[in-house]
């Protein structure tokens, strides 16, 4: 149960995608651990637009997945790795930032939201289903990892309202988000993965 004394009333989670490309889902809990919305966005315009006039925003507190950038695999990159390129002085092994793994989208976003006192933590969506036993032998994100997920969110964590036909990936991990900007605002047990943009990416302790 939720400490009554903490002013937040509401848990925002989103699943945060590193480009328009791809679905980002957000999800929002109530104390009780009730979906009260999930919606799915692909600009990073309409995730501005949701937090500046959501009515839940203001007394909330916010977990925001970590995408992982894939420019990495490209083939340019892998182009320039070839061993036998001859590396000149005018070319830059990281240009345009393409050893970085991790996406910084939104930060203007989430920068915005701590300006306004709301409390933001970042998230890695696979360390939180680790963390709340909901990994599974299945590959990421294909159908069968998300009816896995889905049932499990359902039977294990309560989620009764979700509805029978699936959920997109993205919502379902806007859920494990939501679940866990809760349990930071409850005290769980967390620790510092890396930092970005300053903001600490946290990991929630795994129990056995």
């Amino acid at each position: 149960m939720q400490n009554l004394s903490s002013k937040e009333n509401f848990f925002i989670g989103v699943s945060l995608s590193n480009s328009s490309n791809y679905d980002s889902s957000i999800c929002v809990l109530d104390r009780n651990l009730k979906i009260v919305l999930i919606d799915k966005f692909y600009y990073a315009q309409d995730i501005d637009y949701f937090f500046e006039t959501s009515p839940y925003v203001k007394n909330s507190a916010v977990a925001i997945s970590v995408p992982y950038d894939n420019r990495m695999l490209e083939g340019k990159w892998r182009i320039h790795c070839k061993n036998y390129k001859a590396l000149f002085d005018n070319f830059k092994i990281n240009k345009d930032d393409w050893t970085n793994r991790v996406s910084r989208r939104c930060s203007d976003t989430i920068n915005n939201l701590k300006a306004r006192g709301i409390t933001v933590i970042r998230c890695d969506i696979n360390q939180l289903r680790r963390s709340y036993g909901l990994s599974s032998h299945f590959l990421s994100r294909t159908s069968i990892d998300c009816k896995n997920l889905q049932a499990s969110l359902k039977i294990k964590y309560g989620f009764s309202q979700m509805p029978d036909n699936m959920l997109p990936a993205s919502a379902l991990e806007a859920i494990i988000a939501a679940m866990f900007a809760h349990d930071y605002i409850d005290d769980v047990k967390t620790s510092i993965m890396f930092e970005i943009d300053g903001i600490p990416v946290l990991e929630r302790k795994i129990f056995s």
